[in-house]
């Protein structure tokens, strides 16, 4: 049972390089970024674990903090893919009555076929290098390569068992999702809390490695380092850690599949609540741009895939605070207002991709190009904008000029709205593949990574080639420092990006009505 489910992971893995070629060199380019970054960890490791150059307690330092890392990217991955259709997910084997011990032998080998094993099997094999310098440490080392491979791979599918058991949930899952998002936007803050927590950086490693050590995210790592230094005692309790978080991922999966396959969760209809009323189509103009604009405004209510973009505004917003508490520097808050304006404006370049086979209704009801491209527009703008004249008017009070508030204010707006008419335009002639309606915002569909990173690279030159005649205002504004090119700057922005607006707005809605069938069958093939 263990080789067939290998040789469906293969299979699997090679079939889907057949579906795009742009899955393939999304593919070619995470792997070699993903090397590159592996290499040169690997050539430090080969270099600091020269006998001659060798400092143990750095060493010691190095190998656990990496091995905690590398831990912790194996533990948190799986959080970020709960959402997809995974094809080795537990829940696809349900009907197949496959012996659960065969099952979890199963999925454990199976997890270490895939690019993040390789770049793991790699770093692994510098460890060997590392301490190289010290024979019983070198050994260690080669020794418990193996088991920690198969330890990063039952953490792994014990997180995916556990979500798909007991999180399996559209609501949790976008929960998860959302956290994890949060928690990337907000990691420079958490950094800077753990290093005020100690007098300096340095002080805190040692503490941070000392206790690191002891937990299952670098008792393995570690476990040259008593080799080294003679610490038997430490090793085997640092082994026995290690052996514990094996025996406890495999409970977790165990009991995980026997949530999945032996005792399923009944929906009950009886609590369903009853929809009343017209909902914002009942406040929003009685037209078809109106009822887009309703349609589009209920998705960043109630679709995590946009409400993901609405949780990192407010981290931006804390972000921003911890840099400013911490730098003094009051450009970072007055930043604020343009970075929001094109996180929006941006937001919506994949309105149509995010559609789906929803976006069939577009198609049978008529509805024009104006309208589309208007309604999806007024469904941003109707916060939006609010929220990116808030965000440029409070720092710009606190800290400058009433014509420096002007120009910052407007130049926040003229950003908004001309990464909102770039996306009016993007977004009707560019597709790509999306999270589909369900998953979390966080899921990267098969095939996805090349046209994403292609279409969004042009997105952002473009947005930058818009912004040249703001750049250059900015630029004279702050060597002459003339109130009146202030005023010119903040109306200037904010009429240009009216204009560019209407302009997005019109071709998107060419584009729109000269491509309907084309775009129906791309975002319905993603």
């Amino acid at each position: 049972m263990v080789a067939t489910l290998i040789r469906l992971k293969k299979d699997l893995t090679f079939n889907g390089f057949n579906q795009s070629v742009w899955h393939i060199l999304g593919t070619i380019f995470a792997g070699l970024y993903g090397l590159g970054m592996v290499g040169m960890v690997f050539s430090l490791q080969v270099m600091e674990g020269a006998a001659d150059v060798a400092d143990p307690e750095f060493v010691r330092t190095a190998s656990v903090l990496m091995g905690s890392a590398v831990f912790l990217l194996w533990l948190i991955i799986p959080v970020f893919i709960s959402g997809a259709d995974a094809a080795m997910n537990p829940r696809q084997f349900i009907t197949y009555g496959i012996p659960r011990r065969g099952l979890i032998l199963g999925l454990a080998v199976t997890g270490l076929i895939s690019i993040g094993a390789v770049l793991t099997l790699i770093w692994l094999i510098g460890q060997v290098l590392h301490w190289r310098w010290d024979l019983a440490a070198a050994a260690t080392s080669l020794l418990t390569l193996p088991l920690l491979l198969i330890t990063f791979s039952l953490v792994s599918q014990a997180v995916t068992t556990s979500i798909s058991a007991w999180l399996s949930g559209r609501r949790s899952r976008d929960f998860l999702a959302v956290l994890a998002l949060s928690l990337m936007v907000m990691l420079y803050p958490i950094m800077v809390g753990l290093q005020s927590a100690f007098a300096s950086l340095s002080d805190a490693i040692p503490a941070v490695v000392d206790f690191l050590a002891y937990t299952p995210l670098g008792a393995g790592a570690a476990l040259p380092a008593d080799a080294a230094a003679g610490a038997w005692g430490a090793m085997l309790l640092r082994l026995g850690v290690l052996l514990a978080t094996v025996v406890l991922a495999v409970v977790v999966i165990r009991a995980g599949l026997v949530k999945i396959t032996e005792q399923p969760t009944v929906q009950s209809s009886s609590g369903s609540k009853q929809a009343s009323g017209l909902g914002l189509l009942g406040r929003f103009p009685a037209t078809p741009w109106g009822a887009v604009a309703a349609r589009a405004s209920t998705y960043w209510l109630k679709d995590t895939r946009y409400g993901g973009t609405l949780v990192v505004l407010p981290a931006l917003v804390v972000l921003a605070l911890v840099m400013y508490f911490q730098t003094d520097a009051a450009w970072v808050l007055l930043a604020l207002g343009p970075v929001l304006g094109f996180t929006l404006g941006y937001a919506i370049s994949a309105d149509i991709s995010y559609d789906h086979s929803a976006f069939a209704l577009h198609i049978t009801s008529g509805v024009s190009g104006t309208a589309d491209r208007l309604g999806r527009l007024v469904g941003l703008l109707v916060f939006g904008l609010p929220a990116t004249v808030l965000a440029a008017l409070v720092p710009a009070v606190m800290f400058t000029t009433p014509g420096t508030t002007v120009a910052l204010v407007g130049v926040s707006v003229g950003v908004l709205l001309s990464a909102s008419g770039l996306s009016c335009l993007i977004s009707a002639r560019f597709t790509y593949p999306v999270p589909k309606p369900g998953d979390g915002p966080l899921t990267q569909p098969s095939g996805s990574t090349g046209r994403l990173m292609i279409v969004q690279l042009g997105m952002m030159l473009s947005a930058l080639a818009l912004m040249l005649p703001e750049l250059i205002l900015v630029f004279f504004l702050l060597v002459s420092g003339g109130a009146w090119l202030a005023w010119v700057l903040g109306v200037g922005s904010v009429l240009k990006g009216a204009g560019l607006v209407w302009l997005g707005v019109r071709l998107g809605a060419r584009v729109y009505e000269r491509s309907q069938p084309e775009l129906f069958q791309q975002v319905s093939r993603y």
